[in-house]
């Protein structure tokens, strides 16, 4: 499968689409249709929440500069304030098992 790319000015239009899309959820009329909703959006952030730190703190480990040269780019810098990584220097927790 080809990755889908998009410029910044398109990736912007899509995150402000989904901002619009979230208020739009919360103004369904229907309370079970509008909590199955917002636990969809929960749980959508949470599935991508951890890979997102666990691939973070593999870079932060192993390639420490690499995390600040991602960052100058616009979508990866969204992403990482959309999951609050932005600022953080994320600890190297070891695996449980």
């Amino acid at each position: 499968m080809r990755p889908i790319l998009f410029n910044n000015v398109e990736f912007k239009e899509i995150m402000e689409y989904v901002q619009e899309l979230v208020k739009q959820a919360d103004t369904i009329p229907d309370e079970e249709t509008k909590e199955l909703t917002k636990e969809i959006l929960k749980y959508f952030d949470l599935m991508h929440r951890e890979p997102l730190s666990r691939m973070l703190q593999a870079i932060e480990s192993s390639y420490p500069d690499l995390k600040d040269t991602l960052k100058q780019d616009y979508t990866i810098n969204t992403l990482l304030e959309l999951y609050d990584f932005e600022n953080t220097n994320l600890p190297n927790i070891e695996k449980e098992t």
